[in-house]
Formats: structure tokens, sequence, C-alpha cells
């Protein structure tokens, strides 16, 4: 197989992927009008075969979290995160720079590959 040939098939794969994707949303979206649900909460149904369905709804929420806080001061309904993770860019650093520190460092770190990416962008 030619790679043109691999990627042609990749292209039509991707569209028929997406169609799926398109028809499986709509039909949650039947199913989802059937089953009376909170706006906010979810509903289980059993069928007489058992089989169960869940309808779930809600909200995503997004916020000016400062402006918030800078209004409300400590009644403010605001979380505050602190987030400890490794900084690959100082980790790779010290790989290339301080070896002998790496080396400890590398028995700290697990590392497992990502999922391989492939991207087309057709004329």
């Amino acid at each position: 197989m030619s790679l043109e040939t691999a990627v042609q098939s990749l292209l039509i794969l991707k569209r028929a992927e997406e169609e799926a994707r398109k028809e499986r949303i709509a039909s949650e979206e039947i199913v989802a009008s059937m089953i009376p649900c909170p706006e906010q909460g979810s509903k289980t149904v059993t069928l007489e075969d058992g089989t169960k369905i869940t309808v779930t709804r809600g909200y995503n929420y997004s916020a000016e979290c400062q402006e918030i806080q800078n209004y409300l001061g400590p009644l403010a309904p605001v979380k505050t995160k602190t987030v400890v993770e490794l900084d690959v860019k100082g980790y790779e650093w010290f790989r290339e720079n301080r070896p002998e520190e790496f080396k400890w460092l590398f028995g700290n770190v697990t590392a497992t590959p990502k999922k391989t990416s492939v991207s087309v962008k057709v004329k």
C-alpha cells in the first residue's frame, strides 16, 4: 500500500467517523427527549428487557473568578487550587545538563507513550 493510498483511506475513515459521531449525538438527543429528567441531575429508566438508560443533564460553568473574588471578597464562591506537576521542560533540561541528578529524577518519573497522532490537511 502506498502512502497516498493509506492517507486517502485515513481521510475516508475520518469522515465516516465524524458522520457516525453526528448520528450518535442525534440519537442520544432523541432518547434523552423521551426520558423526563431534571435540568440538573440524572434519571435512570429500565426497559422491559432489563436495559438501563441513564440521562444526565447539567451545565458547564466558566467564570471570571478573580473579578468575583475582588467584588465579594471572602464570601466569593471560588475555590483556589494548587497543582503540583512535573515541569517536562525542566526534566528534559536535567537530562541534557545534569546527568547525575537526572538518574535520580528518572527513577521517580514514569513516562508512557502518547497516542500517535496523524494530521492531514486537504487542499
